[in-house]
């Protein structure tokens, strides 16, 4: 039996020097296309993350673009509502001014006329004036509240457009990340 075993094993150690040469072979390809792989999931990541990044950046970048342009508009929309008002004040002292003249002319020529400021005709002539008076100030508050309105308006629009901008943003950003996938 000894005669027979070792011829036997010598071909057997024959055979398996070469298989584990090329299964020595097989687990370094292996090695290298995992190698391969990590590298290649490890360059997705880097690149996802680079990707997330620039989305980042040009968020913070619309953000803060806009966040300076709503206070601009801010200041510029208080400056001019206190244009408004100080319009409207100077206005209504001119309104004033005139009306003092005018009820000061108009009880001259009563008084030069013989007609009293207290009889029926000469108050109703001042009434007359002070009722114009007051109508033209409420004229001027509608055109001034409307001025105001129009003001509020622009803010409002602007929040809308940025609101949209930034959705449109946001939205493109979404899409790019979907289509790396």
């Amino acid at each position: 039996m000894a005669g027979i075993t070792t011829p036997a094993l010598s071909a057997l150690s024959a055979v398996t020097t070469p298989v584990q040469t090329v299964l020595s072979g097989v687990n370094t390809v292996k090695g290298t296309i995992d190698q391969v792989r990590d590298l290649t999931g490890a360059n997705e990541r880097q690149a996802e993350r680079q990707l997330a990044e620039r989305q980042q950046s040009a968020l913070n970048s619309l953000r803060a673009r806009q966040d300076a342009d709503s206070v601009a508009l801010r200041a510029t929309v208080q400056n001019q509502a206190d244009q408004i008002a100080t319009n409207a004040a100077a206005d209504e002292r001119k309104r004033q001014q005139a009306l003092r003249r005018a009820v000061g002319r108009t009880r001259a020529q009563l008084g030069s006329q013989g007609i009293s400021t207290a009889d029926g005709s000469g108050e109703a002539i001042l009434l007359g004036q002070m009722q114009e008076a007051g109508e033209e100030k409420a004229d001027a508050d509608r055109l001034n509240a409307l001025r105001i309105k129009a003001l509020e308006q622009q803010q409002q629009s602007e929040y809308q457009r940025n609101l949209l901008e930034l959705s449109e943003l946001q939205e493109r950003q979404r899409l790019e990340r979907l289509a790396r996938r």
